[in-house]
């Protein structure tokens, strides 16, 4: 494919090492029953914070909306500081970079999209780790069709706040709070004492 010039997982490896300031975030998609709603889950690795959004369909369409309101919530800068680097998957549904990437009023490039290798779901380990709160609560196969967003706001915000040892005992909202204030603001982001 055309569209992975550039964006395979060695470029994603040669990216980040020449970049190694830069935010690096994993994105996918977690299934509920086939051909029902999907979340879409992105993580940011150094924060372990996963921002989980229900798409009526697993497709480009829906991915790019969830992406359009993430760029309309934070405003251009700061999504370009927080999606910086995104680690994805070979899913036809994110088959779109350019959509993510480019900020289509000022026709500049905001971010870079790259894809692990097929059937290398190791290569995105944080999110994949992530899934697994997700499931404790939706075990594969659990229709998501009747969630609403404040449902899955809630299932968000509860697995944000849950102490990691990789973060040594602090929350990934905790982590993203003192790190990316600005984002725990813009998403008017609640706090669970």
């Amino acid at each position: 494919l055309a569209l992975l010039n550039g964006r395979t997982y060695n470029d994603f490896l040669t990216f980040t090492s020449n970049h190694k300031k830069m935010n690096i975030c994993e994105m996918d998609t977690v299934e509920g029953n086939k051909g029902g709603k999907v979340f879409l889950t992105i993580i940011i690795r150094k924060t372990k914070f996963m921002f989980i959004r229900l798409l009526d369909k697993k497709n480009i369409a829906s991915v790019n909306k969830e992406v359009d309101k993430l760029k309309a919530t934070l405003g251009i800068k700061l999504f370009s500081k927080i999606f910086r680097i995104v680690l994805t998957d070979n899913g036809s549904e994110f088959l779109d970079p350019l959509k993510i990437e480019i900020d289509y009023d000022s026709k500049r490039k905001t971010c870079n999209v790259f894809y692990c290798e097929p059937y290398s779901s190791y290569q995105k380990p944080n999110i994949e780790r992530n899934h697994e709160y997700i499931r404790r609560i939706f075990p594969k196969e659990t229709s998501l069709n009747n969630l609403t967003q404040a449902q899955v706001q809630r299932l968000e915000v509860t697995i944000n706040h849950i102490p990691r040892d990789v973060l040594n005992g602090k929350t990934p909202y905790e982590m993203t709070k003192q790190k990316y204030p600005e984002l725990i603001k813009k998403l008017n982001y609640p706090h669970i004492g």
